[in-house]
């Protein structure tokens, strides 16, 4: 970070395995794979975004955003 080079963790960018792996998993179409992966870079955009205006260096804001998601679906309620 103090050298100016960003970032981007491993996780964030390989996301794009677990999707098409998820997809066909449940039958889904490459389609639907497609678009969800390419909301790989604006995932990506976030974590720098954030990154800069927190100066956190960015594996730091996406390990954060990982624990965020998360609690939140942990607060989700599943029909019984």
């Amino acid at each position: 970070m103090r050298k100016g080079i960003i970032y981007a963790p491993d996780f964030a960018l390989n996301a794009g395995g677990v999707i098409n792996c998820y997809s066909e998993v449940k039958g889904l179409t490459p389609e639907w794979a497609m678009n969800k992966a390419e909301e790989i870079y604006t995932t990506i955009h976030n974590i720098v975004k954030r990154s800069s205006s927190e100066n956190v260096p960015t594996y730091q804001i996406a390990n954060k955003m990982a624990e965020e998601r998360i609690d939140s679906i942990g607060k989700v309620k599943l029909p019984m």
